[in-house]
């Protein structure tokens, strides 16, 4: 019978760096979430195209942008946050890494209301310190990177195109 024999200097190692990929999130993203919501395209003016994540359940909304890192969301992407009537709507922004600009649409996808640059806040609470955006009566909201090259091109009363 033949012993199988790890040398306990080299079972160490093992150990450790097992243990810093679990503590450093090693090869784990932010926004692996993002793989499994549905996506469209949004183009605006036929020039830029945005990959658009569908917020589609409670949870999904509920996490939103939340933990997502700045360098991990691209300025051609955003969030959309449909609903099934026109309500007033307002987000917060616990738990973000980059500032977003929000836009409040009608049924058919007309801006209503743009809340420009609302900051980012990378903690959860307090409640009271945490950004709110400014509460506007719409039915889907979209967020988009406030940095965006694009951002300034979405305009009150245009009409958003999903592909």
């Amino acid at each position: 019978m033949m012993n199988t024999f790890i040398p306990q200097r080299l079972t160490n190692l093992i150990i450790i760096f097992s243990l810093f990929g679990v503590f450093t999130g090693c090869n784990a993203s932010t926004r692996d979430h993002l793989d499994s919501y549905p996506i469209k395209k949004l183009s605006i003016d036929g020039k830029s195209t945005f990959k658009v994540y569908i917020a589609d359940t409670n949870d999904r909304q509920r996490k939103g942008l939340s933990e997502i890192n700045s360098n991990e969301f691209t300025v051609l992407e955003a969030m959309l946050f449909p609903a099934t009537k026109m309500s007033v709507r307002q987000f917060w922004m616990p738990n973000t890494h980059f500032d977003l600009d929000v836009i409040f649409l009608n049924q058919d996808h007309f801006i209503l209301d743009i809340h420009r640059g609302l900051k980012h806040y990378p903690k959860l609470g307090p409640k009271s310190k945490v950004p709110l955006s400014k509460e506007v009566y719409s039915k889907d909201v979209l967020e988009i990177r406030s940095d965006s090259p694009d951002a300034k091109r979405f305009k009150i009363g245009m009409q958003l195109k999903f592909i």
